[in-house]
């Protein structure tokens, strides 16, 4: 179930954030690269990651979906199955309440849990996770138990419960830092800096990571994905930016980079045409043509035939 705000007919569609990131992180090696790079090394080295199962369940509110995506997976810990959940943070600004929202979150694994095996003695574990890449640094306590008043009698604090998240601030985490599979790797450099206005400079070197991906089909899939996502999320980029960078990869990129980036190219032109754009399917094609944009590909997109293409190069 993916979260977002409420059409009329009572869906929730998923907010750009929430559908790149699921799309990302619910590809198995994505997740696992993931946890490799990222949790310590005393958990990931008792975990059978054969086992590893990702949920489509999510467990945020409706009205907390903008600022929220989540993420649930089930994994073998020492012959045990464990949960890991996975909360990413979209806000602007560090949340003081993020381990109440866990908490809240976590019950409701638990209360699946239990409704799913009537018979079950225990709760499982669940590891909490937080990805945050908001602009101020995060400098809350990761404890639940620090959100009491630190004046709270010793002599009670049995009765509070306690827990720990791991933290991942994205933010502020240096670039040689960011590590693991390219498609871990693409997802996490875009969420550092998609509210940033270095995203324009650092965009070409973020799509220029698919060229390391071998399965053209993958490619296309998860870069139309990250394109999606960078329009509907990115307040720092222009079209222009956006078409500069794109046009980079097509020309530098090789084969497979070429193959992905004139397919979003093309469909983003036929959806500019539908939508009536002021531009002719002239001047596009021009502007196509000054970009080395292969000349069958803006014929086919632009509906011109290709002597109308060539005698536009020939006389631009």
């Amino acid at each position: 179930m993916e979260t977002g705000q409420k059409k009329e007919t009572g869906e929730r569609i998923a907010s750009p954030h929430d559908k790149a990131i699921k799309k990302f992180l619910s590809e198995k090696e994505t997740a696992k690269s993931y946890f490799l790079e990222y949790l310590p090394a005393e958990i990931t080295k008792d975990m059978d990651f054969s086992t590893l199962k990702i949920s489509k369940d999510t467990f945020i509110d409706k009205k907390m979906s903008a600022y929220y995506s989540d993420l649930l997976y089930e994994v073998k810990l020492k012959n045990m199955w464990a949960f890991v959940y996975l909360l990413i943070e979209h806000k602007s600004r560090v949340d003081h309440f993020t381990a109440f929202q866990l908490l809240k979150y976590m019950v409701k694994i638990w209360e699946l849990y239990l409704k799913q095996d009537e018979k079950a003695k225990t709760l499982p574990l669940i590891l909490p996770i937080v990805i945050y890449h908001g602009s101020p640094e995060w400098e809350k306590d990761t404890n639940f138990i620090s959100l009491f008043d630190d004046k709270t009698p010793g002599y009670v604090k049995d009765y509070i419960p306690d827990f720990c998240y791991t933290l991942h601030d994205i933010s502020h985490l240096p670039d040689e830092e960011i590590k693991g599979a390219v498609l871990l790797r693409i997802l996490l450099k875009t969420l550092k800096y998609i509210f940033k206005p270095e995203l324009s400079h650092k965009l070409p070197e973020i799509l220029q990571l698919f060229h390391d991906l071998t399965d053209k089909k993958k490619g296309t899939e998860y870069l139309e994905v990250l394109l999606r996502y960078l329009t509907g999320s990115a307040n720092n980029l222009t079209e222009e930016n956006l078409e500069e960078s794109v046009t980079k990869i097509i020309i530098e990129g090789g084969d497979l980079m070429s193959t992905i980036a004139e397919k979003w190219v093309k469909q983003g032109i036929e959806q500019g045409i539908e939508k009536g754009r002021e531009e002719t399917r002239r001047e596009m094609a021009k502007r196509l043509i000054q970009k080395a944009i292969d000349l069958n590909i803006i014929a086919d997109a632009t509906g011109l035939s290709r002597e109308e293409i060539d005698s536009l190069a020939l006389n631009p």
